[in-house]
């Protein structure tokens, strides 16, 4: 006769009392605020996706290529005509450094010399010039 293992029948009887394992269970647990951003940004993208249909309406326009991020773009662009968003503040001009660099400069130097480059400033932003004074060797570096 074949022996009957007495452990190996309580754990048989333990795995089919709990039966199969559900796939939740073995997964990762998913962070739910992330999980909602997500929807959120696809429910944002799709609703950019019909505005954009509407601008491509509006203006005549044909579909473009690149389908989802063209009606993306057009979806913005309807949002800023329509006063739905604000437009995106234009970049500033890179022209202005060294007139920023010289006001900056003159709200931290001595007092003695803040007249001459309070000048230099009001000269950079009256005159509209955008290169640098040119340097001049002075007799001291000179030697």
């Amino acid at each position: 006769m074949t022996e009957v293992n007495p452990e190996a029948i309580e754990v048989e009887r333990i795995v089919a009392a709990a039966g199969p394992k559900p796939l939740a269970a073995a997964r990762q647990p998913v962070d739910p605020i992330r999980s909602a951003a997500g929807r959120l940004g696809g429910r944002r993208v799709h609703e950019l996706a019909v505005l954009g249909r509407e601008y491509e309406k509006e203006h005549g326009l044909a579909p473009g290529r690149e389908r989802l991020k063209h009606l993306i773009k057009l979806g913005k662009r309807y949002e800023v005509e329509h006063g739905l968003r604000a437009a995106k503040p234009l970049k500033r001009k890179q022209g202005d450094a060294w007139q920023d660099f010289v006001a900056a400069l003159a709200r931290v130097i001595k007092p003695a010399h803040r007249a001459a480059l309070e000048q230099l400033a009001a000269a950079l932003s009256h005159n509209g010039v955008t290169d640098p004074p040119p340097v001049v060797p002075s007799a001291a570096s000179a030697g």
